[in-house]
């Protein structure tokens, strides 16, 4: 087992996809904590920040811890909000909008392919 506190893991700008106020931490991985499957990361959008649509060969499960976030794909929109989760498929175009006052936080479980 490997314990840390989330504020371990690299605070890292988000800047592919024309995203904005977005940063992202690398809370497990295959490198530091030698996960052989999984990684598990945790994005924070600020308010009025966005991730931009992009599609990717990994699948996401994605658990909300706060804030108010738009997640859209060419086709549809959904609003997360605390606790809620997400499937996004693999391929599927997606991107991510803060639409609340304070910051939109999730983590994301992807494969390593």
């Amino acid at each position: 087992m490997k314990l840390k506190h989330y504020s371990d893991a690299e605070e890292q700008s988000v800047t592919d996809y024309s995203s904005t106020e977005t940063t992202i931490r690398w809370l497990i991985t295959k490198e530091n904590e030698g996960a052989p499957r999984f990684a598990l990361r945790r994005f924070e959008i600020q308010p009025g920040g966005q991730i931009g649509i992009h599609n990717h060969p990994q699948e996401h499960e994605i658990y909300c811890l706060g804030g108010k976030g738009e997640v859209f794909t060419h086709f549809e929109k959904v609003v997360m909000s605390k606790d809620d989760v997400l499937y996004v498929p693999p391929e599927e175009p997606h991107g991510y909008t803060n639409i609340g006052d304070e910051p939109f936080i999730f983590l994301c479980v992807i494969p390593y392919l």
